[in-house]
């Protein structure tokens, strides 16, 4: 088959099997004779945000997906409407294609899998996200195990997203495509920005920058606030209709994808000099995000890169929330972030091939105002990669 669509642009067949091999492995270890992996979309742009289907079948179909992935055999992907069947099913590089149905597709997913002679085995349940604890639909789970009474079900979300940690060669070169789109629609965001521009208008401009090179974005929170009283200390998620001013800071998260993976940076720049609180903020942001960047190596875990998290940031007065979390294509690990002066994930364990985000993020006591510094990286042989070329880390004035 040929890939006849730029949404979802597929891998080689040898990524395929490995993929499906390792997954395979895994079900054997854990007793698993099939998988029930679920997808739902969500987000706030055009990009379906359903990872865990998108890593087996290179598509996601609109609404919500299914896969049933047996541990021999095809698997079969079921969307939720038949009149997006034919269109589906050039999309996919697989070749059992169905429709669900909308409500009737859970009752679809059982009989494929008594088809598959699962009455009475064990199958594993892989939700849309771990680290939201996004499972299936509570009605769906309820019909898929009423039909097969004698299986067993389990959950395996986190053990399966576990599978996607470790980046295979081709995988990195959609992220560092995502990561070079991230790059080009930040500069075009931060050279659009000026006094009396409006954050509403300046997100439409990121979202159509990105659609317009192939890029596909499941947010980009654009907000600002005053400088001398400000209200934000976390990018708006939707943007408002009030002018920038000068005296304004500017907090955007951008992130941009090709294929499902994505970079993102974490901006923050200023209408004008900043204040002497928020230049003091930026140089703490830069230093815990400088610092965190060169820590991170292979073989470290959490525990060991904790302290760049809060060091400096809470010795001089401010909260610490820098944090390093997983990223490119919705990785729910690793979870290292400071809350209330505790940093989580302390047990995660660096590997080269990982990529996820770093940032340097110091807010006020009260969090009514704050500076973050972030990108997407990836793990090397020997250190960290920053996968985005934008110079976030320096300060950026608009005069």
């Amino acid at each position: 088959m040929e890939c006849q669509n730029n949404f979802w642009p597929w891998f080689s067949e040898d990524e395929y099997k490995s993929r499906y091999t390792r997954i395979r492995a895994g079900m054997a270890e854990k007793g698993l004779e099939a998988l029930i992996v679920y997808g739902i979309g969500g987000y706030l742009g055009n990009e379906p945000a359903q990872p865990n289907v998108v890593f087996i079948t290179s598509f996601a179909a609109m609404v919500q997906t299914y896969v049933v992935f047996p541990l021999e055999g095809d698997p079969t992907v079921f969307v939720t409407w038949g009149n997006h069947l034919r269109n589906s099913r050039r999309i996919t590089p697989l070749k059992d294609v169905r429709a669900g149905g909308m409500a009737q597709t859970p009752l679809r997913v059982a009989e494929r899998l008594g088809e598959l002679g699962m009455e009475g085995k064990n199958v594993g349940i892989v939700g849309a996200m771990h680290w939201a604890n996004i499972n299936l639909p509570y009605d769906h789970q309820i019909a898929i195990t009423e039909a097969l009474p004698k299986t067993d079900f389990e959950g395996v979300t986190e053990w399966f997203e576990d599978l996607r940690l470790v980046k295979s060669e081709e995988e990195m070169e959609y992220v560092r495509r995502g990561a070079a789109m991230t790059d080009a629609v930040y500069d075009v965001l931060v050279h659009a920005t000026r006094p009396g521009a409006r954050p509403c208008d300046l997100h439409n401009l990121v979202m159509q920058t990105a659609q317009g090179m192939d890029g596909k974005i499941p947010f980009g929170h654009v907000g600002s606030t005053s400088m001398i009283n400000p209200e934000m200390s976390y990018a708006h998620e939707f943007a408002l209709t009030t002018p920038i001013e000068m005296g304004d800071v500017v907090m955007t998260e951008i992130a941009v994808g090709y294929g499902g993976y994505f970079g993102k940076i974490w901006g923050t720049y200023f209408m004008g000099e900043p204040t002497p609180k928020y230049e003091e903020m930026f140089f703490l942001g830069q230093e815990s995000y400088r610092d965190l960047h060169a820590a991170i190596k292979p073989g470290l875990s959490g525990a060991d890169i904790a302290h760049h998290c809060v060091g400096t940031i809470a010795s001089r007065g401010y909260k610490p929330k820098s944090s390093v979390f997983g990223w490119s294509n919705y990785n729910s690990k690793p979870d290292i972030r400071t809350v209330d002066g505790e940093v989580s994930g302390k047990d995660f364990v660096f590997a080269k091939n990982q990529c996820m985000n770093v940032i340097g993020w110091p807010v006020t006591e009260d969090e009514s105002g704050g500076v973050w510094i972030g990108d997407t990286s990836v793990i090397t042989d020997d250190g960290i990669e920053n996968l985005q070329n934008y110079p976030m880390d320096e300060i950026y004035v608009v005069a």
